[in-house]
């Protein structure tokens, strides 16, 4: 079954994701979860820890490095068979490859999920991460995303919202991000778009252009919607609050994970009690 979260619902996908992660098959092994859907992606484990968490509908290592300027492409090409790193550090790789891995995470549960399937084969990744991460780190700030997302005035689908400036926007003063989501926002471009073609990562890009919108710099071209309140028969899934600015760490606040994932992690808690036959 395909869902589409950000018109109905973001938590079907996120449940489909995090039970892979946290199942049965996934606990303490080494493999690869495979996400089918738009854009879909994998989860790589070892000994039930992620390393990598790669996505087409997201930029990776190598896109995020390049644009720092302290690697070049050829120097990139040249790390990738030789196992040369030019002046990129182990700590930095691994706080890049820490990025990547939050945002393809995002990427996939705000796009189109419909399956979720774990093979013991283990694949080559480019860049790993030097300590893996447990699963539920991973949902946690995952869900932190996605409620900073939907707790926004204007938020939009990052694969399927296309953005126009408008009128007047690019006579005005910008700070960096916003000038190039400006530069690069030609109405045929969605928010994931312009995160590859600026070199960053998509949910900031995300973000940003949601407050862009509100703010009237920004337009969704006709054809394409911004996710507007749920239905009124339909309860939204989380409270409306202000969002936490957008950063790429693990830092701050537990986040309390679905009710649904809590039952698979918790089961003893929500064991119901047997009831007495009369």
């Amino acid at each position: 079954m395909r869902v589409t979260p950000l018109t109905s619902g973001t938590q079907i996908p996120f449940d489909l994701f995090a039970g892979a992660l946290t199942g049965r098959a996934a606990a303490k092994a080494t493999g690869t979860v495979h996400v089918l859907g738009n854009p879909g992606g994998r989860i790589h484990l070892r000994n039930g820890g992620i390393i990598c968490a790669e996505s087409p509908g997201s930029p990776g290592p190598d896109a995020l490095l390049l644009r720092t300027g302290r690697i070049s492409e050829s120097e990139w090409t040249a790390a990738l068979t030789s196992g040369t790193r030019g002046n990129v550090g182990d700590t930095e790789l691994h706080v890049v490859a820490m990025m990547s891995t939050q945002d393809a995470a995002f990427t996939i549960v705000a796009g189109d999920v419909e399956d979720c399937v774990f093979t013991p084969q283990t694949l080559d990744v480019a860049v790993a991460m030097r300590t893996a991460i447990e699963p539920v780190r991973l949902l946690q700030e995952t869900s932190r995303r996605l409620s900073s997302l939907l707790a926004l005035k204007r938020p939009l689908g990052p694969h399927r919202d296309r953005l126009a400036p408008t009128t007047g926007a690019r006579l005005l003063r910008h700070r960096p991000v916003r000038g190039e989501i400006l530069m690069h926002a030609n109405g045929r471009r969605t928010a994931r778009d312009i995160a590859f073609a600026s070199g960053r990562s998509v949910y900031p890009v995300t973000i940003e252009a949601c407050r862009m919108v509100a703010d009237g710099l920004l337009t969704v071209v006709p054809g394409t919607a911004i996710v507007g309140a749920p239905p009124r028969h339909t309860a939204p899934l989380h409270p409306r609050q202000p969002p936490p600015p957008p950063h790429d760490s693990m830092a701050g606040e537990e986040v309390p994970l679905p009710r649904s994932l809590r039952r698979q992690l918790l089961p003893k808690l929500f064991k119901q009690p047997e009831r007495k036959k009369p």
